[in-house]
């Protein structure tokens, strides 16, 4: 490959919590890949997800207005909101806290994405996979607490 390849930085004063985001999700889902054939291995990809979620959550902003230079490759349509939702409902399946769920449950009517019908899943855009994980969730959540019920009294 002969193509220049620049590299660059989010930080405190160049946020990118969609990059971020996006990154904390993936690794997020690595450990739980990884959980039962490597454990250190999925428990460092866990702790810096949560690192990189913190970041992306307390320093807001997006990648292409922060790195003048990605704008013409790699604007964002959806912001980081979407991005920020993706990372905390895989931090939820991974780690099971609570905080991340209620984060989701929290911010999601505000971040947009999810009382609407998205008809776009992309490396951009992420409220289809968010509406379908926290389904998932729900689901699941649901199913156990039914089951719960129908328990006999002991």
């Amino acid at each position: 490959m002969t193509t220049s390849r620049h590299a660059y930085k989010v930080d405190e004063k160049n946020p990118g919590s969609d990059v971020v985001g996006e990154t904390a999700a993936a690794m997020a889902a690595a450990s739980m890949v990884f959980r039962t054939t490597n454990t250190r291995y999925s428990n460092m990809l866990l702790e810096h997800a949560q690192q990189l979620f913190e970041f992306a959550d307390k320093y807001r902003g997006k990648y292409d207005k922060s790195v003048k230079e990605v704008k013409g490759y790699y604007p964002s349509s959806s912001g980081y909101k979407d991005e920020l939702l993706w990372a905390s409902l895989w931090l939820y399946k991974a780690t099971k806290k609570d905080k991340y769920l209620d984060y989701v449950i929290s911010n999601a009517v505000s971040f947009g994405g999810v009382t609407w019908a998205v008809n776009e899943f992309s490396w951009d855009i992420k409220y289809a996979g968010v509406q379908i994980i926290a389904s998932m969730v729900i689901i699941y959540v649901l199913l156990q607490f039914s089951f719960m019920f129908l328990l006999p009294n002991t």
